[in-house]
């Protein structure tokens, strides 16, 4: 069935005339043709940042300041400047960031070698990252695409069940490390996706820059590396799924082995918890939903696997 914008719902939330807006109804209808803008692709901004760009405007804050005092004529000549000053920020965007928060809930950044100073100096606190190991599927921001890593990278967590940065504050459009946002942060463009590309041709930060020096560390993670890998437990998987689930202990001896490499050394090494995912990566266990499952543990202690019905097999 067709729809159209002019709802009844709309007509009664909103009066007609702009004339008989209040400050609250101008707001809603400015916000509403700036959806329309994006809707239409006028803008390839997002709509959060076109409204905070807006709000920048010496046009709008004049309006704004002066709405509840102007006659019902005032309003109307003042409602058409704000649609032509919409468009004029639709079509140019402002060349610097305004904290919209639409980067940081695409994705949290991956760092690059740039970015180690701000670890050095707990800038960024160490509980807050997580590396991506070599061969483990990720999803480009750039190019919407998944991909397989041919190396490792290290990353700022997301917050849990979300794509959206951990340093985005509770109401969606504030970063709480701004002023000490890595490299790729800073380099990221919503109106712009040149600089981000150019960056991503620069090193990235990986475990051994983080940890040289410490060579013990540096071996347990090649250990772990070696018989822990992301491909064993992907090529697991593969198996599971030709031989239509004979092999289903092999599996749950692969992850039980993993979880206990890890847990193992923290213990030995008082390796606090919540930097395991920084030294080892994302656990197995963790993974399995990747391949359209999840790990149930048992009251014994044993664990099984079930179908994850919230996650689309890969």
């Amino acid at each position: 069935m067709p729809t159209t914008n002019d709802s009844p719902c709309n007509a009664m939330a909103t009066p007609a005339s702009p004339g008989t807006w209040n400050q609250e109804q101008l707001l809603q209808s400015l916000t509403d043709h700036l959806n329309q803008l994006i809707t239409e692709k006028s803008s390839r901004l997002p709509a959060n940042r076109l409204l905070l760009q807006l709000r920048q405007d010496a046009t709008f804050q004049d309006t704004l300041k002066r709405w509840r005092t102007m006659s019902s004529t005032e309003r109307l000549g003042a409602w058409k400047n704000l649609l032509e000053c919409a468009g004029k920020h639709a079509r140019e965007a402002l060349p610097y960031c305004v904290r919209c928060g639409d980067c940081c809930r695409q994705s949290s950044p991956t760092l690059h070698l740039e970015d180690l100073e701000l670890l050095q100096h707990n800038r960024i606190p160490w509980n807050q990252l997580v590396t991506l190991r070599r061969g483990e599927p990720v999803r480009s921001p750039l190019e919407e695409q998944v991909f397989y890593l041919l190396d490792e990278r290290i990353k700022i967590r997301e917050k849990p069940d979300a794509q959206e940065c951990v340093f985005l504050g509770e109401e969606g459009d504030s970063c709480l490390i701004y002023e000490d946002r890595p490299l790729q942060c800073r380099a990221q463009a919503c109106w712009d996706e040149e600089p981000a590309r150019e960056l991503s041709k620069q090193p990235y930060l990986t475990r051994r820059d983080i940890f040289q020096g410490v060579e013990l560390m540096l071996e347990l993670i090649a250990e772990h590396d070696r018989r822990c890998s992301f491909d064993q437990l992907n090529e697991a998987f593969l198996q599971l799924q030709a031989d239509h689930g004979e092999s289903i202990d092999a599996v749950l001896g692969l992850l039980q082995y993993e979880d206990h490499f890890r847990h193992f050394l923290a213990e030995q090494l008082k390796i606090p918890t919540d930097n395991l995912e920084l030294i080892f990566g994302r656990s197995h266990s963790g993974l399995v939903p990747l391949f359209g499952f999840r790990v149930v543990p048992e009251p014994d202690g044993t664990r099984r696997l079930v179908p994850d019905e919230t996650n689309e097999k890969r």
